[in-house]
């Protein structure tokens, strides 16, 4: 059997693989491709599409449980490490040890030709406790695996990150005034971090690195895994749309003051209101707006040079990323501008989306002096 593991990075695509995997789930599996569920609620959305003979309908709910089985699964093995409580919006989890008989099971039931699993948080594995991959490792015991990891440059890649930790409520502190530091030293940055425990523990694995921007080339993070997973899809799949959109990085500054002055359930509100105009034409492009600063940029291309040195080993060329001399590149809008010309072009707007009074005055009555 093979198993292909999707291990992330976070913000490359995955949410949209993940939804492409689970709509397709009866389909896939006819064709000899599990995309395995981990828990109760998974299982019986699989059971209920196999008796109705189709796969879940393009506009019908799914729960992340159902959806993003595996990230459920990567949360509770992080769990009982210690990390804390896997996230409210995958409840009810059973003890890991469940999950991966469930997941035998269905193995032994249906012997698929390869099994999926697909998941961003397992990036952070090794950086927790590298027995976490043994414990996949020896899931599987006999499959050949391949392992497929996209990548972004790190300063496009961090701007993304902030915003979807800003997306989720964290209280930060901007990227240019200090929120960079915790990120330098970790699998959001050091992406040998994150990498080189899934190497040597997957010593006999075939390894599949991808730059974001080769898998954007490809038609997104959807076509890139079709074409590099190594397995034969059937054809008539659905495409679902691209989810997990982000906040701007003209409007971080917006949502980040707001996840600090308000209430959780106001500030929910003026994020959604946020996502809502993200698309405004008086937004600043993302890709012109600058997070940093000349200093931090220097830094992090310094600091990031040996870790593109050894991803590009890893991958059999010089350097993984061509492009690495635009991290030290200051981008042409600085952020204090994009964020004053964003919020004029769009508090009207956004204002008119809030629920909450709160949010709606917040919105209203900010000045970025």
């Amino acid at each position: 059997m093979r198993l292909v593991l999707f291990i992330g990075h976070h913000k490359a695509g995955s949410s949209s693989l993940q939804n492409f995997l689970s709509r397709n789930w009866l389909a896939l599996a006819r064709a000899g491709i599990l995309y395995p569920s981990v828990e109760t609620e998974g299982h019986a959305a699989r059971l209920a599409a196999a008796l109705r003979g189709a796969d879940d309908a393009p506009g019908q709910p799914q729960s992340f449980n159902v959806r993003e089985a595996h990230n459920a699964l990567a949360f509770k093995m992080l769990a009982e490490c210690g990390k804390g409580p896997a996230p409210s919006w995958h409840p009810m989890l059973p003890h890991s040890r469940q999950m991966f008989a469930a997941i035998a099971n269905q193995i032994a039931a249906l012997a698929p030709r390869a099994t999926v699993l697909c998941s961003e948080v397992m990036a952070n594995f090794a950086a927790v406790d590298p027995r976490l991959i043994e414990t996949m490792r020896d899931a599987f015991p006999g499959a050949r695996a391949r392992i497929l990891c996209t990548l972004r440059r790190p300063d496009d890649y961090l701007v993304s990150w902030h915003a979807q930790r800003l997306k989720f409520g964290h209280k930060l502190a901007p990227l240019g005034a200090g929120g960079l530091e915790p990120y330098l030293t970790s699998i959001h940055f050091d992406y040998r971090l994150m990498l080189e425990g899934w190497t040597r523990i997957f010593a006999e694995a075939e390894f599949a690195l991808r730059d974001h921007r080769q898998v954007m080339a490809a038609g997104g993070s959807i076509d890139d895994f079709v074409a590099q997973s190594g397995l034969d899809f059937p054809p008539g799949l659905f495409r679902p749309e691209d989810i997990n959109p982000s906040i701007p990085a003209a409007l971080a500054e917006v949502a980040r003051r707001g996840n600090h002055a308000l209430a959780p359930e106001a500030a929910a509100d003026l994020r959604a209101a946020l996502l809502a105009v993200r698309d405004h034409r008086g937004v600043p492009p993302s890709r012109e707006v600058e997070m940093f600063g000349p200093e931090a940029r220097a830094r992090m291309a310094r600091e990031f040079a040996p870790i593109n040195a050894w991803l590009g080993a890893l991958a059999g060329r010089e350097a993984f990323f061509d492009d690495a001399e635009a991290i030290a590149r200051t981008r042409p809008i600085p952020e204090a501008e994009a964020a004053r010309a964003a919020l004029d072009a769009v508090r009207a707007a956004a204002a008119r989306r809030t629920r909450t009074p709160e949010a709606r005055e917040f919105l209203l009555s900010l000045r970025l002096d």
